[in-house]
């Protein structure tokens, strides 16, 4: 069951939707709820769906529930996405611009797996489309200044965290995606995944001074990947940090 549960990535999908909160916020607009489930969800069908497209790959990992369990697996999936659609549904009837981009959102959550022989596309398109809830506020109206900051901040950070996932399976990878590991090495992938990291927490610290305690926290993961703990390991850091900072900017 836990295997199932994990499936979700629940925390993450969480902070998903708690990001698009926080840059309501940021904006200093009061926040959409219904959007900010509608974000949830999708985290949640996007995450299902590379595990599923991913099955055969990710045995290797010791991932074995899609492929264990196929028919199950996919009608969770679709039934994942059935919920998506209803929710987007929904936000198209509050504004339908906010939903068309959610809609683009989930299309990009759909066909990620697709990219990943393609050289840069698979990470650039994880950190754009992870950190496309902080511009949400423009779409409903904000003024884009307000939140492009957070929006950069955001693609930095998942950008240089999807490069450490992808230290962690540099050894599994190899000829099934082009990862940032595999073509530039391993030192310099680590080196890039710090700039990106430390670039975007400088960002987030201007957006909000209130996110120091989350952006020291984080840095701690950042120094220590430069100081060769395992990426894993110094990820643990960083993901605790940004749930704090997120944290705080839904409730500050």
């Amino acid at each position: 069951m836990a295997a199932w549960i994990w499936s979700f990535r629940l925390p993450v999908c969480t902070l998903a939707g708690l990001q698009a909160v926080a840059s309501f916020w940021v904006a200093g607009m009061d926040p959409s709820w219904l959007v900010a489930v509608a974000v949830f969800f999708i985290a949640c069908a996007t995450m299902l769906q590379n595990d599923w497209r991913d099955r055969y790959h990710d045995r290797r990992k010791g991932k074995v529930v899609a492929l264990e369990h196929p028919g199950t697996f996919l009608a969770l999936l679709l039934a994942c996405w059935s919920i998506c659609g209803l929710f987007l549904l929904l936000v198209v009837i509050e504004d339908n611009r906010t939903g068309i981009v959610l809609s683009l959102m989930a299309f990009a959550g759909m066909v990620y797996s697709e990219t990943r022989l393609m050289p840069m596309v698979p990470v650039t398109l994880v950190a754009v489309t992870a950190a496309s809830p902080s511009l949400l506020p423009a779409v409903a109206g904000a003024s884009v200044d307000t939140v492009w900051p957070l929006f950069l901040s955001f693609v930095l950070v998942v950008f240089g965290r999807e490069v450490t996932k992808d230290l962690d399976d540099e050894n599994i990878d190899r000829g099934y995606k082009w990862t940032i590991p595999l073509a530039w090495g391993n030192r310099w992938a680590k080196i890039t995944a710090a700039i990106a990291l430390t670039v975007g927490l400088v960002v987030l610290f201007f957006v909000s001074s209130a996110v120091l305690p989350g952006i020291l926290f984080a840095m701690i993961g950042v120094i220590l990947l430069i100081c060769g703990a395992s990426p894993r390991g110094s990820r643990a850091y960083l993901d605790l940090g940004m749930a704090l900072a997120i944290l705080t900017l839904v409730v500050d």
